[in-house]
């Protein structure tokens, strides 16, 4: 809480006192870097190499960051998530990047991203529980990779040395040493998504249980899981239970009861935090936005 609290009086504040008190935090802060005002720079654990230069109206705020000597951050650039983002001397970050890091990313020696790019390392939105697909997994781009203007990278990405990904293009999977990646419209494919919806679907304990499982885990709630109730206990807190053959999550707190309805993608009203973080859990990690059911 203290270092976030240095962030935002360093959000008002030029670079000589900014580094001084990130310093003051236990942070790694090189020689001569540039943090001006009005640029937002939060992470639990901060390295940044000498000569970096983070521009105006950069927000970053991951759990773990490190910038190598000589990297720039252009104006605009979003750094978000829960996870860490590194890279190694001589990288560029273009205008209005947006890096999202619920997983982390890391960029290799002398590479960069120019204008406009996306690089996710998450990708859900429709219900997981309908068939949908979700993907979670860090991106890696190694030494000497360029990254056009407008390029999306998608969750998995690993762009080995030596690449030019030209601009427009979405990046997926692996790309090999040497390569240079360009749009060719005679590529474009259309496939079938309810077949993939089909082959993708689960049954609804099974989800039920992947959602509430991944929740407790998320918050490092110790748990006792009993498979007859179908329930998921933390003892003197809360418990989370089960009813698949309703698509029903109930949660219980004390004699209250909060029931999220995943068929009519509805939950209950609630002001209590753990509800709120479980809302904004299942709609990140596994597409279910759930609309408020005022009583």
């Amino acid at each position: 809480m203290l270092k976030k609290l240095v962030a935002g009086l360093c959000f008002v504040l030029p670079s000589r006192p900014t580094r001084f008190l990130y310093r003051l935090c236990g942070h790694r802060i090189g020689r001569n870097v540039r943090i001006p005002a009005l640029t937002f720079v939060h992470a639990e654990n901060m390295t940044i190499g000498n000569d970096v230069t983070i521009r105006r109206f950069v927000y970053i705020h991951v759990r773990k960051l490190s910038l190598g000597a000589n990297t720039i951050v252009s104006y605009g650039s979003q750094i978000k998530g829960e996870a860490g983002f590194s890279c190694q001397d001589n990288c560029f970050l273009g205008i209005h990047c947006l890096i999202h890091c619920l997983d982390n990313v890391s960029l290799g020696f002398y590479s960069g991203l120019g204008p406009r790019c996306t690089v996710y390392t998450h990708g859900s939105f429709l219900p997981v529980t309908m068939g949908y697909p979700a993907k979670f997994a860090p991106v890696v781009m190694e030494d000497h990779v360029w990254i056009a203007m407008e390029v999306t990278v998608m969750p998995g990405a690993h762009i080995e040395r030596n690449c030019i990904i030209n601009p427009g293009v979405v990046v997926q999977g692996r790309i090999r040493t040497n390569s240079i990646l360009h749009i060719d419209p005679k590529q474009y494919g259309v496939h079938d998504l309810g077949r993939l919806q089909k082959l993708s679907k689960k049954d609804t304990s099974y989800w039920h249980h992947q959602i509430i499982s991944a929740f407790l885990s998320s918050q490092s709630a110790s748990y006792q899981h009993d498979a007859g109730a179908a329930s998921y206990s933390v003892p003197g807190r809360y418990t989370f239970i089960s009813r698949p053959e309703m698509n029903v999550i109930e949660l219980h707190i004390g004699k209250g009861r909060i029931l999220y309805d995943l068929d009519l993608l509805c939950a209950d009203e609630s002001r209590r935090l753990i509800h709120k973080k479980f809302l904004a859990f299942i709609r990140l990690r596994h597409g279910l936005t759930l609309r408020t059911r005022y009583g």
